[in-house]
């Protein structure tokens, strides 16, 4: 192809476009007009003459605010000549469009209010995504130790995670919904103890789970802002754990300290791969902030109910035994949890009950 050819393409592609374009901007300025007309046959009293105006624009011309007014002239004309089939599939479409749509008393007709209140109107679920920080508490059940079974066994200390997921909210009754979560945890926490008169251990564990959690939640609505209190339970799969340990001999006063240390421990052969806990927590969702969705922030503390500990396996990692001096001690796992996230409303209208009308 020579450079005139390529040349004359472009220019057509470019005529092409701006037609197009031309022709699009036409019409939508034609659709307008039209929305003018109905809208002042409507207030005219001309009502009849309002569907057959309003269907080839209905069916591609409208922006998307003449398309909300069309339909609700459309529904409110369908009322008027009381075609209540009609009228609610009109009111379906407008819903669809404007799922999030405020009946105002003072400017919406008695008519077609009790037609709205006719359908589902509330959102089906809402499903968003979540991601924060947590800190892990250890709760020791029973102490073992290769020095004195009696001593005190040793200290831990909460070191901050991360956690992220999605998170999904469905209405049940009044006010109350089901929540549900998918989340991956990274948790963290510091060991530290004195052993054999000598040894002193530093020992910090990360372990990664996959969390699936239930709620039953409890909300108050106070408008844009709602409150929630929740309580329920979770199940977790642990995907992997870790352990970096670091231990420090007093040896004498000529040589002074003496460190041990070395590369990260595999410590899944060691820990139970399943873990259950009861959870609780208080929440708010802000709507109108950002897009339609809700903005959300959370707080919640899990309670874990069982040894985390492989009690099988205790013995079998060699290398915190003779090396470190370590030996796990039976325990659980508690869990407070902060996080903020975004939800999105789903919509799905639906007629549930139909309004006899009075004659």
């Amino acid at each position: 192809m020579t450079s005139k050819s390529v040349y004359i393409a472009i220019l057509m592609s470019f005529l092409g476009v701006t037609v197009s374009q031309a022709q699009r901007e036409q019409s939508e300025n034609a659709c307008a007009k039209t929305l003018r007309s109905a809208r002042s046959s409507y207030e005219q009293g001309r009502i009849e003459e309002v569907p057959d105006l309003l269907n080839d624009c209905l069916k591609g011309g409208f922006n998307d605010v003449e398309r909300v007014e069309a339909h609700k002239l459309l529904i409110l004309s369908y009322l008027y000549y009381d075609e209540r089939g009609a009228a609610e599939e009109a009111m379906l479409k407008f819903l669809k469009i404007e799922p999030e749509y405020e009946i105002n008393p003072v400017v919406d007709p008695p008519e077609f209010i009790n037609l709205y209140n006719s359908f589902r109107t509330k959102p089906i679920f809402l499903i968003g995504g979540k991601a924060g920080g947590n800190l892990t508490f250890v709760d020791v059940q029973k102490n073992f130790s290769l020095d004195n079974m009696m001593t005190v066994p040793g200290t831990y200390s909460a070191q901050l995670g991360y956690q992220a997921g999605l998170t999904a909210d469905i209405p049940l009754f009044k006010n109350f919904s089901l929540g549900i979560e998918a989340n991956f945890i990274g948790q963290f926490y510091e060991y530290e103890n004195s052993q054999l008169g000598f040894s002193q251990l530093t020992f910090q564990e990360e372990q990664l789970w996959a969390e699936v959690p239930l709620f039953i939640r409890y909300n108050f609505d106070k408008g844009n802002v709602k409150y929630y209190a929740q309580v329920g339970a979770s199940i977790s799969y642990l995907i992997s754990a870790e352990a970096t340990v670091e231990r420090t001999d007093s040896v004498n006063v000529e040589i002074g300290n003496r460190s041990v240390s070395g590369p990260s421990i595999d410590l899944k052969e060691q820990r139970e791969s399943l873990n259950y806990s009861i959870v609780g927590g208080v929440g708010v969702k802000i709507k109108n902030v950002l897009g339609r969705g809700y903005l959300l922030a959370d707080i919640r503390y899990s309670y874990g109910i069982p040894n985390v500990v492989n009690e099988e396996t205790r013995y079998d990692n060699q290398e915190l035994q003779y090396r470190y001096l370590y030996l796990d001690n039976d325990f659980s796992l508690n869990n407070a949890f902060f996080s903020i996230g975004y939800m999105v409303p789903v919509y799905k209208p639906k007629l549930i009950k139909r309004k006899k009308t009075k004659r």
